[in-house]
């Protein structure tokens, strides 16, 4: 590794829960002024994440902690990899991991609210995780390698147009990372949410506030990775990004939450069965 790459992982360890933090206030603003109401400021999530760090509350089991503590490290893993320039299919993959880790913990809790919210969140796992690989195959395939270096600077043409059925997939597993409708089923924000918080019912205090820091670098991964489909610059990266995020956003409130049968059954097949063909498609052109 050298020094270039080192300042890089160091930026991405130190910005990815910084921008995550900035983009939960955007969605909680930009929330707030679709449904006219005021709404909390733009930092509010920080102050949110301060508070909780102030509460030591015992975990609800031995392990939970643990598990958090794991979860943590692995979505922060997941953005150095990124800003190093690694291998986008080992981010996807710890990742991954981030998300066992949390349900392990909600697992291990006592609440029967957790452990259900576990089960659905395995669902949701069942559902997105072939998708997002298959647009992360589709990228490596279009781009000539699986480094991230090399999806940003591929050509002077936009990725977007060698796969834009993917398009459908990409937003598919942003609503299910961010938690929104209508694939908000194991833990959200809303009060409609019959399960608590789902997967997050049994943490609190200091152990809460870690696992929101996993979600926010989980959340700068995905929308990273999601500007990849136009990067002909990093204002145009960053355009794409925004573009994403407020689409989430309006679809979350134009939405009602579907059951996990209809995920698993219609959105996630048609989602996956759309990036393969344009797997496909890549391959025989």
């Amino acid at each position: 590794m050298n020094l270039t790459t080192f300042y890089l992982a160091v930026a991405g360890l130190i910005l990815a829960p910084l921008l995550g933090g900035l983009a939960a206030g955007v969605d909680r603003v930009v929330t707030a002024r679709l449904q006219s109401r005021m709404g909390p400021p733009l930092l509010q999530p920080f102050y949110d994440v301060g508070k909780l760090m102030s509460k030591v509350i015992a975990p609800a089991s031995q392990w939970q902690g643990l598990f958090v503590r794991w979860a943590l490290v692995a979505s922060l893993a997941s953005d150095v990899l990124l800003a190093a320039g690694g291998d986008v299919l080992m981010c996807f993959f710890i990742q991954a991991a981030s998300a066992c880790f949390v349900t392990l913990g909600a697992f291990s809790g006592s609440s029967p609210y957790s452990k259900l919210g576990a089960q659905r969140e395995l669902f949701q796992m069942l559902s997105y995780e072939p998708v997002f690989l298959v647009c992360v195959l589709c990228m490596a395939k279009a781009s000539g390698g699986f480094d991230a270096y090399s999806m940003m600077g591929a050509s002077a043409q936009p990725l977007l147009f060698k796969m834009p059925l993917i398009i459908p997939g990409l937003v598919f597993v942003l609503l299910i990372k961010m938690r929104k409708s209508p694939f908000d089923l194991s833990a959200c924000h809303h009060g409609h949410q019959e399960l608590v918080r789902g997967v997050y019912t049994d943490y609190a205090g200091r152990d809460f506030a870690l696992l929101e820091i996993a979600h926010w670098a989980d959340v700068v991964v995905i929308l990273w990775i999601c500007s990849f489909l136009w990067a002909t610059g990093p204002l145009q990266m960053l355009v794409v990004a925004l573009i994403a995020l407020f689409v989430v956003i309006l679809i979350d409130n134009i939405s009602a939450r579907l059951t996990w049968r209809h995920m698993v059954k219609v959105a996630a097949p048609v989602a996956l069965l759309l990036a393969t063909v344009n797997l496909l498609w890549l391959y025989l052109e």
